[in-house]
């Protein structure tokens, strides 16, 4: 770290490295009055949610109040430098100098403004989840539950017009993590300003009564609902952990524990940190005090227009083309996880407008849903309409190889 340049010496891009970060902005833009800066993220390997959202936070701070201008080296290691692009990183750390953050991208993060756009992006974010893994029992409707309560804090009780959301889901290691950002007044003060006993108190101990079931800055909007329910669900899931930073406060519920301190230096604003193990079920209406959401996702998604106990799956919907098995794995994804949510109800698959699969595309959606769910667990649980006969005749040709294939496994 010399004059305006720092450099990072660390391999990862997390909390602990953006406070170093956060620091040294501190001193080179507020102490010593710089008005550019760079920062050299070259010998980064790693960039995880935790560290990068907050740094761009920041120096979208920085840009508007005091007309700052960065610089930042990326990545040499291609991997890091894919990653930082493709999770738009790069794109909002660089403010469009290089890198153009792109909306739409699986796993990366979004900046949002105004409940209508937070509304398209949180459903953005709900279609993409569904396509990356297959998750445990009350995970999905915990994780919508959740998304919605702490995005739309930023709307409510934040002060500013922007606000920031990442959804990241790691199929392999069973992981989900959520991070909601925002520059705005922080928890601490519109706790200060709604219970005048918390003047002079530590912005921590707000944080920690800001956790307590009905308690709230905004009555008028809300319950004080949203972060306790977000902290029973974490709690309800086995490795499940959630930390808010906001102020000078700090508290985060780890390893089956709450902990409560300080945080230095201070976040202008709050983050929100959520991480979920998607293999671990959650009980969510006994986390929300035995009351689920009023809307389960797969019924505003998936139940509108049919019949009590359907769900309606309009396959054209979902891809350009159907001949690959990478697509078919989404897809299936989408439907397990659409059984699993709502295991009383039939999955109407709409072939309309669909006149061609291809054998690798069935064989991974069909063929492997058969053997999954059993034949006639198949035929209770999926019902196909709107077929033509060619992909009604590839459908049956690889569920009966399947079906083959599976009885001569189990008979070696």
């Amino acid at each position: 770290m010399t004059g305006n340049r720092f450099v990072c010496r660390h391999s990862a891009l997390n909390w602990a490295e953006f406070q170093t970060i956060q620091k040294w902005l501190h001193r080179t833009v507020e102490e010593q009055g710089f008005s550019d800066a760079t920062i050299d993220l070259a010998d980064l390997r790693q960039a995880y949610p935790n560290g990068a959202v907050p740094l761009i936070v920041l120096l979208d701070q920085y840009r508007q109040t005091q007309g700052v201008d960065f610089d930042i080296v990326p990545p040499s290691d291609p991997l890091c430098l894919r990653t930082m692009t493709e999770q738009n990183y790069l794109g909002y750390l660089a403010a469009g100098k290089s890198h153009a953050a792109v909306s739409g991208r699986p796993n990366a993060l979004h900046q949002f403004t105004g409940d209508s756009q937070l509304n398209d992006l949180i459903d953005q974010q709900i279609h993409q989840v569904l396509e990356r893994a297959v998750y445990a029992e009350g995970v999905l409707q915990s994780f919508e539950w959740a998304l919605n309560e702490v995005a739309g804090n930023v709307l409510v009780h934040a002060g500013v017009d922007v606000g920031w959301l990442q959804v990241v889901v790691h199929p392999n290691s069973r992981h989900m993590a959520i991070a909601v950002a925002d520059g705005g007044l922080g928890i601490p003060a519109n706790i200060r300003s709604a219970y005048k006993e918390f003047s002079g108190k530590r912005d921590e101990d707000a944080i920690a009564f800001a956790l307590q079931e009905g308690i709230t800055s905004r009555p008028d909007f809300g319950q004080g609902k949203g972060l306790t329910g977000t902290l029973e669900i974490a709690k309800s899931n086995l490795g499940g952990r959630i930390a808010i930073h906001s102020q000078k406060g700090k508290v985060e519920w780890l390893d089956g524990r709450l902990r409560i301190a300080g945080d230095f230096p201070p976040f202008t604003g709050t983050f929100v940190d959520i991480q979920l193990d998607t293999s671990q079920p959650i009980a969510i209406e006994k986390a929300l005090w035995g009351k689920g959401p009023a809307f389960p996702f797969n019924e505003n998604f998936y139940g509108q227009d049919t019949r009590v106990g359907e769900m309606k799956f309009l396959l054209s919907e979902e891809a350009s083309s159907f001949g690959n098995r990478p697509t078919a794995v989404k897809i299936r994804n989408k439907v397990e996880n659409l059984l699993v949510s709502a295991p009383n109800d039939v999955l109407v698959i709409d072939f309309q407008n669909i006149d061609l699969i291809a054998s690798s595309f069935a064989d991974e959606l069909f063929g492997k849903l058969v053997i999954a769910l059993g034949f006639v667990g198949f035929l209770s649980r999926i019902r196909i309409v709107n077929i033509n006969k060619f992909c009604r005749g590839i459908i049956d040709d690889v569920v009966q190889s399947r079906i083959v294939q599976s009885r001569s496994n189990q008979n070696e």
